[in-house]
């Protein structure tokens, strides 16, 4: 306890001393040859003050704790302020960025899912371009942007975690912009990724939830392409395996749905991407124009005309059920069924298995019998094809895999055989199966987000391993153990990358900072 209140109150006295002694120096004139004084003067000007002056308290990614950091506003637009942190060299135009994302992301963004929260009612967003204290080193993993939903709470003096109670997106200013050589969107992309969480806290704090990461994630993914800077390449070369040292196998068998924090880079790396994909493909299908489109992602982050937001799976398909271009009568008219035609859709494109006049699958019935279900998605297939963004997963497709494989909810297999359902010992409902001319491809999917078993054994080529059962396992990395949404540790929705092109991985746990005003969630 002692160590706490100590470290506590040092926070609070180095920044409070930090006013005086700045003013002191200050106001010396530090004349020619004066290197002591010329020194204390840029030493000085180097440390931020956020108690009464105008810099930003920023999170150390390391140790979860705030630090000032001294600021200067670069530009000032109608919709969005620029801010750097003193003294750091950026080596890009940070007054073109700003212009470009005052003038096209941010009205892109607010067409696609809203206006943003206002907790400090200026009307503009604050970007603040730091060196982002993440402990990465030459080659390593790194930060490269992040909204914190701490500052949407006003701000307590007691806690590690301070608040600048503004609408705030930090953006990485040294490795981040030493990547826009190989990838010169890479920028202007992370912002935009972190507009979309920006934007959709206000409505998660709202509704006291916390949505599952793969459509929180997924969702920003795709803000990046109607912000201009899409396709996702990278993602879709990870989906279909073409990078083999970061994603071998590309996306087979991983699940979309069950994130844990336990998971290792690569299966968080495949994930992204399957979010990505799937959420652009869901995207592209919900609407025949840009505005039906923004329509869906709108109503999906805000809510539907009945008050639903997609928060879950299953809250997704209740909005998407609702979107302009949905047909009832080809893709089904109850969640379950929507999610597993739409989900066996996505990837037989994605592995050039388009046999969707004969689907095998187990439906509810089934689940107690010998008996297989059969049923068509030809219709479905030619009224809902891949559209030109996912083109590259049909110019290059999720390869085919062999050995002993892991099947899980939300997840699928390429095999280059004809597999049968009848492999399969323990049956659950939405397990499927879509074949190639010949019967001599077979995709194996298991399209459920829910079932009385996250996990089922087929026997032959594929086995089970142990995963989290109950309420639990759809939980997304932003929440604790704990069952009650309410207690939920805020998200810190961070981009990384690893030597280029860029990734994401998963948001860090943050603990709730209990001593803020109103932000009892």
């Amino acid at each position: 306890m002692l160590s706490l209140i100590t470290s506590i109150c040092f926070l609070y006295f180095f920044n409070s001393c930090a006013i005086p002694l700045a003013s002191y120096y200050l106001t010396l004139s530090p004349e020619s040859g004066d290197t002591q004084n010329l020194f204390a003067f840029s030493l000085i000007s180097n440390i931020g003050n956020c108690e009464t002056g105008g810099d930003i308290w920023a999170r150390n990614i390391q140790t979860q704790g705030s630090y000032c950091v001294p600021v200067d506003i670069i530009s000032t637009k109608s919709n969005v302020i620029v801010y750097k942190q003193r003294g750091l060299f950026v080596n890009m135009d940070l007054l073109k960025f700003a212009t470009e994302f005052n003038d096209s992301t941010y009205p892109k963004l607010v067409s696609a899912f809203g206006e943003p929260s206002d907790v400090d009612k200026n009307g503009k967003i604050k970007i603040l371009v730091l060196d982002i204290v993440d402990g990465s080193a030459t080659n390593s993993a790194y930060v490269a942007g992040f909204y914190d939903p701490v500052n949407f709470f006003r701000d307590g003096t007691v806690s590690s975690i301070r608040s600048n109670y503004a609408e705030i997106l930090y953006i990485d200013g040294k490795e981040l912009v030493a990547s826009l050589a190989n990838d010169p969107t890479a920028f202007a992309s992370t912002a935009a990724h972190e507009f979309q969480h920006l934007i959709r806290y206000q409505y998660m704090n709202t509704a006291r939830v916390t949505d599952d990461t793969w459509i929180n994630e997924g969702t920003s993914e795709v803000a990046s392409d109607i912000a201009g800077f899409g396709p996702q390449t990278a993602r879709l070369s990870c989906f279909r395996g073409t990078e083999t040292t970061r994603c071998p196998n590309g996306a087979n068998g991983i699940s979309l749905l069950s994130w844990a924090s336990t998971s290792s880079s690569a299966t968080i790396l495949k994930q992204y991407a399957m979010a990505y994909a799937y959420m652009r493909y869901l995207y592209d299908i919900s609407g025949n124009n840009e505005t039906e489109k923004n329509n869906f992602f709108r109503a999906s982050v805000q809510g539907n005309a009945s008050g639903v937001r997609a928060g879950t799976a299953s809250q997704l398909m209740t909005v998407f059920r609702s979107s302009s271009r949905f047909n009832s009568s080809i893709l089904g008219s109850d969640n379950p069924t929507v999610f597993f035609n739409t989900f066996m859709l996505f990837f037989g494109q994605a592995s050039a298995i388009t046999g969707f006049s004969s689907i095998d699958y187990f439906s509810a019935s089934d689940i107690s019998s010998s008996t297989i279900s059969n049923k068509s998605l030809a219709s479905a297939y030619l009224t809902y094809p891949f559209e030109s963004t996912l083109n590259d997963l049909i110019t290059s497709p999720l390869p085919a895999v062999t050995g002993n494989l892991t099947f899980q909810t939300g997840s699928s297999f390429v095999l280059n055989t004809n597999y049968n359902l009848t492999s399969i010992s323990s049956k659950f409902e939405n397990m499927g199966t879509v074949k190639n001319l010949g019967n001599t491809k077979t995709l194996v999917g298991w399209g459920a987000y829910s079932s009385s078993s996250p996990l089922t054994a087929i026997r032959g080529s594929l086995e089970s391993k142990s995963e989290s059962t109950g309420a639990d396992r759809y939980k997304s990395l932003i929440q604790s153990g704990s069952t009650s949404e309410t207690l939920s540790p805020l998200p810190l929705c961070g981009t990384q990358f690893i030597d280029e092109p860029v990734r994401n991985v998963e948001s860090i746990p943050v603990e709730l900072p209990a001593s803020k005003n109103d932000s009892t969630l």
